[in-house]
């Protein structure tokens, strides 16, 4: 039987193809589009954030490829909910984009019983980057990696803590995966962000946390990170090995990427994409990226829709196991 990745694939790819919007988008005399007006990019996020950060990057390279201001326009609250349903309501013709992560279309539709939006039917616009996820300990614990950890928390008593950036979020949920893969258990403590978990692990008030590798080379090595939750070593931090070098096969990066209101046609799509990867494939990419903890993701429109398929596969799963739901 298909999975939901396969119907997300197929219904996208629909999208995709070129449905037309209730509003005629603005076409050049040679049939390209281009906007005729400030274009938004909503991020369903606080500012200050990897998310944010990211926008604002995308928007500054993006503005004068498209001969139009593009602005970041933060709308956060609820899991990016209220982002992500104020830009499904947008008119769909390119002047308002979404820019945002797994957490609101890869596993908010798994999480939540009910969801005022439908991730589904959101047209997938471009990749930008992913954000690599880094296992760090409170300064106080005094371990040095992965396994070392898993060791600390099956003989503690009472039970270790672990933090997160809230509820069902992608920074639980890999958590969770962590505590599967060792057989361990840890007592979740939720935030209201990165920033006052990361406070919390500092004061030695939580044992542990996923965090963005970016946001934990950023405090100056007063956060031990003990393993890299990717594939491969992070460019930034390569004396760091990734928790599957240590044993532990815990890989899962998070993504960001622009996608657009549902209806949006493919030719506004594929014109922002085109501008989008000119960049994010260019030299200069890495040399922003990398400081914060991310990586380029550079692929056509066409693999990026079947990429976010398989991303639903994967985060459906983790969150299966985490086995979460929650009301909105």
């Amino acid at each position: 039987m298909p999975g939901r990745g396969t119907v997300l694939l197929r219904r996208r790819g629909v999208l995709a193809a070129g449905l037309t919007a209730a509003v005629g988008p603005a076409f050049g005399q040679e049939g390209a589009w281009a906007p005729n007006r400030p274009v938004r990019i909503v991020v369903a996020y606080p500012p200050g954030g990897a998310t944010d950060l990211l926008a604002r990057w995308v928007a500054r390279e993006l503005s004068p490829l498209l001969g139009q201001p593009v602005v970041v326009e933060n709308r956060p609250g609820a899991n990016g909910i209220i982002g992500s349903r104020f830009v499904e309501q947008s008119a769909p013709d390119g002047h308002v984009l979404l820019f945002t992560t797994a957490d609101t279309h890869s596993v908010n539709p798994y999480v939540y019983r009910r969801l005022s939006y439908r991730p589904e039917t959101f047209v997938p616009v471009s990749s930008v980057g992913r954000l690599i996820f880094s296992l760090v300990s409170r300064p106080g614990l005094g371990v040095v990696d992965g396994p070392a950890l898993a060791e600390r928390a099956r003989r503690a008593s009472p039970v270790m803590t672990f933090a997160s950036w809230g509820v069902a979020s992608t920074s639980q949920v890999m958590m969770e995966s962590f505590k599967a893969e060792t057989g361990t258990e840890m007592q979740h403590v939720p935030f209201q962000g990165a920033s006052p978990a990361v406070a919390a692990l500092l004061a030695d008030q939580v044992d542990c946390m996923m965090l963005p590798i970016g946001v934990a080379l950023s405090q100056g090595g007063r956060l031990p990170v003990l393993g890299i939750a990717s594939a491969t070593r992070f460019p930034a931090a390569p004396e760091v090995s990734t928790l599957t070098e240590q044993g532990i096969p815990l890989a899962g990066d998070l993504w960001l990427a622009l996608l657009a209101p549902p209806g949006t046609p493919a030719a506004v799509a594929d014109r922002i994409s085109a501008a989008v990867q000119g960049f994010v494939a260019g030299p200069g990419a890495a040399g922003f990226l990398t400081p914060n903890g991310m990586v380029a993701d550079p692929m056509s429109r066409d693999d990026f829709i079947a990429y976010l398929a398989s991303e639903d596969r994967i985060w459906k799963a983790r969150v299966e196991r985490l086995g979460v739901r929650l009301d909105e």
